[in-house]
């Protein structure tokens, strides 16, 4: 219990509580355990989200789809510990925005949504947790909408970039072909080709066929 206790207490959600209350919380609540392979899908993008995934060890990604006639396909790598998608429990839209594969083996530990009501809200810490971390989204995403536009069109591109990942640390692997990147950014095909090859000169992302890979994407805040 001492290691499933350490690697959830990471987690912000139940950052505060104590063995005890952790101890208590096991006793009240059913949570699944599982061992995954690789590429093993973990919840599927449009699937109604009924439930908290907890990633204890390994490696998943975060596979999201842009709806719509141009497409894209936004890849990102997170490490365990990590939960996702707690903002698609509740609310107008609970579906879940994003699929996930395990990348490397993993191990999970699931919990259906109901004892996030009926009991872990007993605890007035995971409660707080949970509203710090919903207050956390949405002021990144306040932040990210109304923050100035770059100076340069390199840095219009990588907040274009930026704003469609969750994070900006760690990589990030975009499939979209030069066109419909101009089509999102408004931009010609001439000046996004021109802005792709200053980047990769500058070492900041790789880009051929159709797949545009960032190594680390907080780099791009600088620009």
């Amino acid at each position: 219990m001492a290691t499933v206790y350490d690697k959830l207490l990471q987690l912000p959600l139940f950052q505060g509580l104590t063995l005890k209350d952790f101890t208590n919380i096991l006793g009240k609540v059913t949570f699944h355990f599982d061992n995954c392979e690789p590429e093993t899908l973990l919840a599927a993008q449009g699937e109604l989200c009924k439930r908290l995934t907890f990633i204890l060890d390994g490696t998943i990604t975060k596979r999201t789809k842009v709806e719509g006639d141009v497409p894209m396909v936004v890849e990102e790598t997170f490490t365990a510990p990590y939960i996702f998608e707690l903002s698609s429990l509740f609310g107008k839209d609970t579906v879940y925005r994003s699929s996930y594969f395990s990348t490397t083996k993993a191990s999970t530990m699931v919990m259906h949504k109901r004892f996030l009501l009926e009991e872990l809200n007993a605890y007035p810490i995971v409660d707080m947790n949970y509203r710090n971390i919903m207050s956390a989204q949405v002021q990144e995403l306040s932040r990210r909408l109304w923050s100035p536009p770059a100076p340069t069109p390199e840095g219009r591109l990588a907040a274009f970039f930026l704003h469609h990942v969750e994070r900006a640390e760690g990589e990030k692997v975009f499939h979209i072909q030069k066109t419909d990147l101009a089509s999102f950014t408004n931009e010609s095909f001439s000046r996004i080709s021109a802005m792709l090859t200053s980047l990769q000169k500058q070492g900041l992302l790789t880009y051929a066929r159709g797949i545009l890979t960032i190594p680390d994407a907080s780099k791009l805040l600088e620009l």
